[in-house]
């Protein structure tokens, strides 16, 4: 469930995950003492590995009604695994094909795909949800949001009027804030992408303090060219430092706190530039976020997440230290690019706000990770720890060390020599980091075990193929 009582935005290693969660509807009457009452408590408490457990066992039973079973859908899908939350959900609407809770339930699968249509159309029929409708109008505004349709948000807010106004309820912050945000740009694109390309080979560089984090240049409004960070952890199109929006003459407007990796916490404000310059890609009326984090201390520099990757299908090439940017609509020139000979591990990309992959940990049961591009070391979520690795872990294995987050230092629980499999691809000698993902995980609404850095990338031509949700790492070319 994600946190719509405060403005909260959590960053891991370098990474924002904003969100917000819907709240059950006023003066909705308790459900009877079931078993699918606890699931619909376990779901509202944020507690997704015990839900899914849960919906497991109830989906054993053919006889189960749709309602629970779309429940038991839902529950499936916040545990971290798609493909049976995806057949769940087709089996409700087989049975009932307006169900409100099952479009909800296919609206995020098509997101996690990078389909934006699919999850507008899907997000459009689950307005109607008894329990979940300001789910649905947030992801259907954050959607409209992300494509750039102005107008749609709107026509959003005139659903969510009419919705909220049944019980007689006003409209939630996430809504007013986001308007805040865009005033003036009425009847703009937001983020709106001119320019005729094939592909854009951007320049990698890196920094002495922060070897292993690849960076390429920005133009922004038209002035200098500015450094940021790549970083596939994190929600954002762009985020600038305080420093760098202050040299840019940007008007910030709104407030935020973050939470996350690190021991304090960091002030969020936002604004919007003009204009953003990547090759011959001219972004224009792009909403970015100015944070206060450690790593942009003193600097006038940024970081681009996944709302900006995933507009191109992308190569990371550290050998060549180029950065390849291909259309969507163009998958032939990514596919072009690979030598299918060299493929060592070719397994689905999903977008959780953040990319995640599906990986297994120490022989731990597969499950979702965040995919950190900006990341040095892997976290595994302490409790999936404890249940699946620590019990056939020699304790003498596990040493006291610290980690640098946005926020700052944090020490944790170090565990060297660990193996982590993605599809056929075994990666031996990893490092991992004992960490607490609760936090994280009820503010992006979802399960996942833990984080994957950057030492299972950089050694591989890596190619993000976001049309088809592929990620593709191939082998280098030997002397």
């Amino acid at each position: 469930m994600r946190k719509s009582t405060r403005a909260v935005l959590a960053f891991v290693i370098f990474a924002l995950l904003a969100g917000h969660a819907p709240a059950p509807a006023a003066g909705q009457a308790p459900a009877p003492p079931t078993v699918a009452a606890r699931l619909a408590s376990l779901l509202r408490t944020d507690s997704y590995r015990e839900a899914g457990k849960l919906a497991a066992s109830l989906l054993a039973d053919p006889a189960l009604d749709a309602r629970t079973q779309a429940l038991c859908g839902r529950a499936v899908l916040l545990a971290g695994r798609v493909r049976e939350a995806e057949t769940v959900f087709a089996k409700v609407l087989s049975r009932s094909s307006d169900d409100p809770d099952a479009h909800l339930g296919l609206g995020r699968i098509a997101l996690i795909r990078n389909d934006t249509a699919g999850a507008v159309a899907h997000f459009r029929r689950a307005v109607p949800s008894t329990l979940y409708y300001e789910e649905a109008l947030r992801l259907l505004w954050e959607t409209a949001w992300e494509s750039g349709t102005f107008d749609d948000l709107f026509e959003i807010r005139a659903l969510a009027e009419e919705r909220y106004g049944r019980g007689s309820e006003p409209l939630p912050f996430w809504m007013i804030n986001g308007l805040a945000r865009v005033k003036g740009l009425a009847g703009k694109r937001l983020f709106d992408m001119t320019g005729t390309f094939e592909r854009v080979r951007v320049p990698l560089t890196t920094s002495e303090a922060q070897p292993r984090i690849r960076m390429i240049a920005l133009k922004l409004n038209g002035k200098g060219e500015y450094l940021f960070d790549i970083d596939s952890a994190a929600d954002d199109f762009l985020n600038l430092s305080p420093l760098l929006a202050e040299e840019l003459g940007l008007t910030l407007t709104g407030s935020a706190m973050a939470s996350g990796v690190g021991t304090a916490a960091a002030a969020v404000r936002f604004a919007v530039l003009d204009k953003v310059d990547l090759g011959p890609v001219t972004f224009r009326n792009v909403p970015v976020r100015v944070s206060d984090i450690h790593p942009f201390r003193g600097l006038k520099k940024g970081l681009l997440g996944t709302g900006l990757l995933k507009r191109f299908n992308v190569t990371i090439d550290v050998e060549a230290e180029a950065m390849d940017l291909y259309p969507l609509d163009r998958p032939e020139l990514l596919a072009a690019s690979i030598d299918r000979k060299a493929v060592a591990a070719d397994v689905p990309l999903y977008v959780y706000d953040a990319t995640t992959v599906e990986a297994s940990l120490a022989g731990a049961p597969l499950a979702l990770y965040i995919l950190d591009s900006a990341a040095a070391t892997h976290l595994v979520d302490k409790p999936f720890f404890e249940e699946h690795i620590k019990p056939k872990l020699d304790p003498a294995r596990i040493s006291r060390g610290g980690i640098q987050g946005a926020q700052g230092a944090q020490w944790v629980n170090i565990i060297d020599g660990v193996t982590i499999v993605l599809g056929q691809l075994g990666f031996e000698g990893q490092r991992v980091c004992e960490f607490e993902m609760e936090e994280l995980n009820s503010i992006g609404g979802r399960y996942l075990a833990g984080l994957l850095g950057n030492p299972l990338l950089w050694p591989y031509r890596v190619h993000m193929d976001f049309r088809a949700g592929r990620l593709i790492l191939e082998k280098y070319r030997k002397p």
